[in-house]
């Protein structure tokens, strides 16, 4: 661990130091300005980076690579008394957080539409893929990332219905996706195997076939585990 520039008698290598503790702090902190742009947007970029550089004054990096810095920021964004008024910034935090680690996720085959010509057994087990993630909130943290997203419709911030909502994070094509999905889809992806999850979907009132189809052009699902094979 470096010591402190205020511990170090050499004035040239104490501002090398400070230099260099100033350098990593700013890289750290435009990290979380390029790991949760949607929540700096919301608040605005000088509050973000008040925020910002407090975190990591708090909680610096743990590893030089920065594109996993912030796995904790979601809840200090939550707990931040400046954002008091605005209590959804954690949640729209924590969706940003779930988009990196789906980006990051392990590889694995998803399960192709086109292999299932062949049939397969509704008893295998249903497995989601390494990047699929679910995430509950109680405000529509869903509808607001993607009213952030370069293809959002201009008014899209002005139409969104404030209510909980249940979001959908899966990587098809290696590029990440977010939709925001129904009780009943949510039920499926609760399933244990196929036969399970149409269960579960049923009973919700869900139209079975398309979640499922839905569920596969996401890439929600590994396809050896669907298959039956061991994971």
């Amino acid at each position: 661990m470096l010591a402190a520039p205020g511990l170090i008698a050499d004035p040239a290598l104490r501002r090398a130091l400070m230099v260099h503790r100033n350098t990593a702090a700013k890289a750290a902190r435009d990290a979380l300005f390029a790991n949760f742009p949607v929540t700096a947007a919301l608040v605005g970029e000088e509050a973000f980076a008040a925020c910002a550089s407090t975190h990591v004054e708090a909680a610096p990096p743990r590893e030089a690579r920065l594109c996993f810095y912030g796995d904790d920021f979601a809840d200090f964004v939550a707990r931040w008394p400046a954002f008091a008024e605005v209590p959804y910034l954690g949640e729209v935090a924590r969706v940003e957080w779930q988009v990196i680690e789906a980006l990051f996720a392990a590889d694995a085959p998803t399960l192709d539409p086109d292999t299932l010509v062949n049939g397969i057994d509704p008893e295998a087990p249903l497995a989601w893929h390494p990047a699929t993630r679910i995430l509950e909130s109680a405000t529509p943290t869903g509808s607001l990332w993607l009213a952030h997203q370069s293809e959002a419709a201009q008014d899209a911030l002005d139409t969104i219905v404030w209510e909980p909502q249940c979001v959908l994070i899966t990587r098809p094509a290696d590029a990440v996706e977010l939709r925001v999905i129904d009780a009943a889809t949510q039920a499926f992806l609760s399933g244990t195997s196929l036969v399970d999850a149409a269960a579960r979907a049923a009973g919700e009132g869900g139209d079975v076939a398309g979640i499922f189809a839905s569920l596969l052009a996401a890439g929600a699902f590994a396809a050896q585990h669907l298959e039956g094979e061991l994971p």
